[in-house]
Formats: C-alpha cells, structure tokens, sequence
C-alpha cells in the first residue's frame, strides 16, 4: 500500500510539474535579444479580476496576486479586484488592451464573438475531459500551436502580452428549479449560459438561452427569470448560494474541464516590467495552476456533500441522453471555424481526439 499511495502521489506531482514547466520559463522556444530591466524605484499597481467572485478561480487569482507582490519585493502591488468592480467581465481584455489597466485574467469564451478562436481556446468546446488533455491539445500538440495561435489573436485585438493559461478543472453543472431528468426535458426550459458550446447545444434542443454576469445568477433563479443556468461546479455553486435558490443540480453530462482564463498584461507594461520581473509574472501563473489543480478537485467533491446536505436533488441522465448531448455539442464543430486561425484550431482539435479520445471520435462521426 505504501508504494502504491507513493507511486500516486509522484504520478500527481509528475502532472503538475509538467504544466508548470512551460510557463516558468525552463523550456524557451528559442533564445532571445537581451531585455532592458525594469525602471529603477517604478513600482506598478496591479489590480486583475477574472469572472468567479468565489471558489477555486477567485482564490488562485488571490494565490497568483499574493506571489507577484511578495516574489517582485513589491515592485509590482498586485491586488485582486472582485468581478466588475473596474470594468465589466466581458470588457477585461478591451480594458488590457487600451492600456486602460495592467493585468487582467479574463475568460476567453466571452470575447469568441469578436476573436473566433477564443472559444477553442476556453474549453475546446468541452470535448476534452481532463486537465492534462486541455493542457496537451493547447501547449503541446505540434510544439503548442495553438498556444501560438492565441497570442497572434490576442495581440491584433489590442496591446495585450499572453503571459499565459490559467487550467481549472470545473466540471460545469446545471442547476434548475423544474426537474430536467433527461434530453426531452430541455425544451422550453429558460437558460441562463455563458459558456458558447453549451449555449449552441441548448439551443439546438428548444431551449430559449440568456446571457448575465455570474452576480445576477442568484436572482434571476430566486425571482423566476430563468428556469436554469450553468455557470461552474458545485463547489462554486455552494460559495455563491446558489443551493438557496435552486432545487435540482445535474451531475451527468458534465461539461468539463475548461482552460479557465489567460492572465494577460498590458505589452508595453509588460516590456517595461524587464526579463527578471516578467519570469516573477509567469512563475506566479504557474504556481496558480498548480494550487488550482488540487484545490479544484477537493472544492468539487466537497459541493457535492453540500448539496446533498442542502437537500438538492441530484440528478443523472440516462446514457443514451449522455451520448445524444454529446453528438448535439459536436454538431457544432464546423461552425466554429469562422477565420484562419480558428479554422486551424479546430483541425487541430480534431486531429486530437482522433488520436487521444477514439470512442469520441467515433461517436460524433470523426473517424
């Protein structure tokens, strides 16, 4: 048993080492020109938000802000701000960009309407089901293509250094307050969804689909707006109260996991921060996927003993209506690709679950 538990343990830490590798800075693509270092006594004030205001994300921004200041020795005060306090969620990359604020940890699938890779590179329309999968098919796959197709995206919409991935293993859920005990139940019931994948395939089965920040979720369920909604997991779902105002919790599908944000710094900020604060910036992101990792997973289990504590019916669809969502969220596929680099990326994922995910592949008609 003791070489067995440690066998585990070093298979788990091996996982996260490799996530951490690329973004700390061990594994350049290619030597670069000496950098100037940072201006002598400057200090920046940093203040991201992201789109969680609890839960797992909202702690590994406080995680990743606590380590710039503490590791720059306070030549970069960075202090977390709750979603909307500076600027709406879906105005964090315009806001990087302008140069308007620093830093920023926006939610790629907000902006897919205005960069069409960016709902690939939020969830890959959650046909993947790991963390490590996310992670090979972004940073990996012939030599981390996609990686590179994001910041060329990111970087003809504005001023905006990708410092980079945030990985967050949420297991998106749905919650309701009519029962939703399979497919056919769909129809009619109003959603409220955020993320583009889910929202097409609700469509797709009669459900009529709004959008709102996640800090009106609880009042449009208490008051009716809405029937449904889908926003993170249940871990998240407890943090915000939404056991409060919500009667049903749907356990299978799940929609996960997804690549949750890009920490993105301003670039002229980021060309004045020098070579030595700039590895501080990508060390803390690192650092944050890796608290993410084992904080996401103890943070979801412990919402569903919550919720069923609470009283929350738990609720998991038939295989058959497993199998049908899945083949609806794939029907999309082609849809998402609407210019060059988004075509790519879907090919890209494609090729993936061809080779890393065969049944699925099988499924929704790939091979």
């Amino acid at each position: 048993m003791k070489r067995t538990i440690l066998g585990a343990l070093g298979m788990v830490a091996l996982m996260l080492a490799v996530m951490i590798l690329p973004l700390g800075g061990c594994a350049p693509e290619a030597a670069a020109p000496p950098e100037e270092e940072a201006p002598p006594g400057k200090v920046w004030n940093w203040y991201p938000s992201t789109w969680l205001p609890a839960g797992t994300e909202w702690d590994r921004l406080c995680y990743i802000s606590d380590y710039i200041t503490r590791a720059s020795g306070g030549r970069i005060m960075c202090e977390p701000s709750a979603p909307g306090a500076i600027c709406p969620v879906d105005e964090q990359l315009d806001m990087v960009g302008t140069g308007a604020t620093d830093a920023m940890m926006p939610y790629p699938d907000y902006y897919s309407g205005k960069i069409p890779l960016c709902v690939l590179a939020a969830n890959a329309l959650y046909l993947l089901d790991t963390t490590w999968e996310m992670y090979q098919y972004i940073e990996r796959q012939h030599d981390g293509r996609v990686m590179k197709l994001i910041k060329e995206e990111y970087g003809k919409y504005g001023d905006i250094h990708v410092v980079g991935p945030t990985y967050l293993p949420v297991y998106v859920i749905a919650a309701s307050n009519v029962p939703l005990y399979g497919i056919d139940d769909i129809p009619g019931t109003k959603f409220r969804c955020g993320d583009v994948p889910i929202a097409n395939a609700l469509g797709a089965l009669g459900a009529p689909v709004v959008w709102a920040p996640g800090t009106e979720i609880y009042t449009m369920l208490a008051t009716g707006v809405v029937d449904a909604m889908t926003y993170g997991h249940p871990g998240d779902y407890i943090a915000m109260g939404f056991h409060e105002v919500s009667k049903y919790w749907i356990k299978s599908p799940i929609m996960g996991p997804i690549l949750s944000d890009y920490f993105v710094v301003n670039g002229t900020v980021w060309k004045e921060l020098g070579p030595d604060l700039q590895a501080v910036v990508e060390a803390a992101v690192a650092a944050g996927n890796a608290y993410a990792e084992y904080a996401s997973y103890i943070d979801i289990q412990q919402g569903w003993i919550a919720a069923e504590d609470y009283g929350i019916e738990i609720v998991e669809w038939p295989e058959e209506d497993v199998l049908e969502w899945k083949k609806t969220v794939a029907s999309f596929l082609p849809e998402y690709a609407k210019d060059e680099a988004s075509t790519e990326a879907v090919e890209l994922l494609k090729e993936f679950i061809i080779e890393w995910k065969p049944a699925l592949a099988e499924l929704i008609g790939l091979k």
